[in-house]
């Protein structure tokens, strides 16, 4: 498996990518066959209603984006400090002695805790023990004993998070191995959610990853149908830079048509790359979250030193345009000013507050006093930028 090298506090594992690309798509071909006659018995797959599509996000550290800014969920995801391995003599923590419940529940509680991902009690937790994942593991003795030790950390996660749904993570949806013991692990709702990887790969075509993501619904759909799937997914490309805007929109698009939620997994946005999927991301959850802009009149800032990023500790002037975009002649109104924006202490006034009545199409100008408190944490902030009869999102980088 190829993977990224990313921060870890607790041992977290670094991104990885997809495994087994090429393999995989050489049995995509076979394994639609069999996903398309299990869809038909299960009377197709079923879609996620739009309303019900849920945003997750596994944040920590300084500086995080803030994704529940923008109507995200936070959630929990449980890496493997005890490095977990099984072979056909049984399973090992570290190549020696397994814990004990005490403190696998507490190595839950800690990552579920404000000092590291703050997961929302009902958020899922997902555990990323890629060693023991039972459709990487050798048929046999090795797979009955990963299994037997699935089933007791489960029952030991379930102690920890009782409202939670508990998914695990790499599992391997085009792959039939071990499949039989993966379903006993839904059928007894010891597992109840899944957490594809979908993740956008250097080169990736929209054909070639809704493809695999076809194939991991309906490979899902067909073992637990009543089980939500909340694909795993990263605002930056496996071996390349942030995802377009255009890409991340087709991703969430087709995520929320197909599936009833999404993790955005330790999400960055460290410099102006980011600018776009940031943007984009403000954008489809305004649409999600029913906090689109609105009005008739459009706030159109101009980018800070050339892009989204504001300097922290400081306030940055930003021209604004203000267009109506309406087909009737707007009445004066009045720009709006923010305080304790999103609870982070971002705050603006304007340079010119009275809007004039505009015909349509016409146009305003004023500037934006933006101020960032040093004490402000996000890597991004969203704002309203508002009159008396809009309001337009608007999105930076802190830095």
């Amino acid at each position: 498996m190829q993977r990224r090298t990313i921060r870890n506090d607790l041992a977290g594992p670094p991104l990885p990518r997809r495994a087994g690309r090429y393999v995989r798509r050489a049995c995509v071909a076979v394994i639609a066959a069999v996903a398309a006659v299990a869809t038909l018995i299960l009377g197709g797959t079923t879609p996620a209603a739009a309303a019900g599509f849920q945003v997750f996000t596994n944040e920590r550290g300084a500086h995080r984006p803030g994704l529940e800014q923008y109507g995200g969920t936070r959630a929990t995801v449980v890496y493997d400090v005890f490095k977990f391995t099984c072979d056909a003599a049984g399973c090992y923590s570290n190549g020696g002695a397994l814990p004990s419940q005490a403190t696998y529940e507490a190595q839950v509680k800690t990552y579920m805790g404000s000092g590291q991902f703050g997961g929302a009690a009902t958020a899922p937790v997902v555990l990323d023990f890629e060693d023991i994942e039972l459709t990487r593991m050798a048929t046999g003795a090795p797979a009955t004993n990963a299994y037997n030790w699935w089933r007791q950390v489960l029952q030991w996660t379930r102690n920890a998070a009782p409202q939670a749904p508990i998914c695990h993570y790499g599992y391997e949806g085009w792959s039939n191995q071990n499949h039989d013991l993966v379903k006993r692990l839904h059928d007894d709702n010891l597992l109840n959610c899944f957490a594809p990887r979908m993740y956008w790969d250097s080169g990736e075509t929209q054909t070639s990853w809704s493809s695999e993501l076809d194939t991991a619904i309906s490979r899902d759909r067909a073992m637990a149908p009543t089980h939500p799937i909340y694909p795993y997914t990263h605002p930056k490309q496996i071996n390349g830079g942030y995802v377009a805007g255009g890409t991340w929109s087709y991703m969430l698009n087709q995520l929320k048509a197909k599936t009833e939620g999404v993790v955005v997994w330790e999400p960055s946005a460290d410099d102006s790359s980011a600018c776009a999927w940031v943007g984009q991301h403000s954008y489809e959850t305004g649409i999600l979250t029913g906090t689109s802009s609105s009005g008739p009149l459009k706030a159109v800032p101009s980018a800070p030193s050339g892009s989204c990023v504001v300097p922290r500790g400081t306030t940055t002037t930003i021209p604004v345009t203000i267009q109506n975009t309406s087909s009737a002649t707007t009445a004066a109104t009045t720009m709006q000013s923010f305080t304790g924006e999103q609870t982070q202490g971002v705050t603006g006034t304007w340079q010119y507050w009275n809007v004039p009545s505009l015909a349509p199409g016409a146009t305003w100008e004023t500037a934006l006093q933006l101020t960032v408190p040093s004490t402000q944490t996000f890597s991004t902030t969203l704002t309203h930028l508002r009159t008396g009869i809009s309001d337009t999102r608007y999105t930076v980088i802190v830095q």
